[in-house]
């Protein structure tokens, strides 16, 4: 099954399994907080004696680090890093802009804008492209939205 790992300490082996926001640990359960309210963001360690893991979660991907390296990819464990505010109110910006230029399409481009703007951040741990992407994305929203009502002017 998928977001379940056995991990062995100390000769005994431990189940472990993510399930939408629920981490079952050896039978137990545990009820998880994303750290951000736009993308599902969790940090969270369970130790089993010398041995320490790290559920990490990121939007819809899931991984276990075990001793400081994630089972899934191979890649060794980095805290994440805490997201400015920045990144939420741009894509504020362009959810509501993207509605205004553009209604529910502009709405879900917007939507879209606003989850890559949260992973640019995660993968560089900088704002600096979150800032180039954002204005790009405001200028193409923009863009857009003169486009379309050009094209559907002559009909209304």
């Amino acid at each position: 099954m998928k977001n379940q790992w056995t991990v062995q300490a100390n000769g005994v082996d431990h189940q472990i399994q993510y399930k939408g926001r629920k981490l079952i640990v050896d039978g137990a359960q545990y009820k998880l907080k994303s750290a951000n309210w736009f993308i599902q963001l969790i940090d969270y360690a369970v130790n089993f004696g010398d041995v320490s893991c790290r559920l990490v979660v990121i939007g819809n991907k899931v991984d276990l680090a075990v001793n400081g390296v994630f089972l899934g990819s191979g890649a060794p464990y980095e805290p994440i890093a805490n997201i400015p505010a920045a990144v939420s109110v741009f894509t504020g910006i362009s959810v509501v802009l993207g509605f205004l230029m553009n209604s529910w399409l502009g709405l879900c481009i917007g939507v879209l804008l606003g989850a890559m703007y949260f992973n640019l951040f995660l993968k560089n741990k900088s704002m600096k492209p979150v800032i180039i992407a954002f204005v790009i994305a405001t200028i193409g929203q923009i863009a857009l939205g003169i486009g379309v009502y050009k094209l559907f002017a002559p009909f209304t």
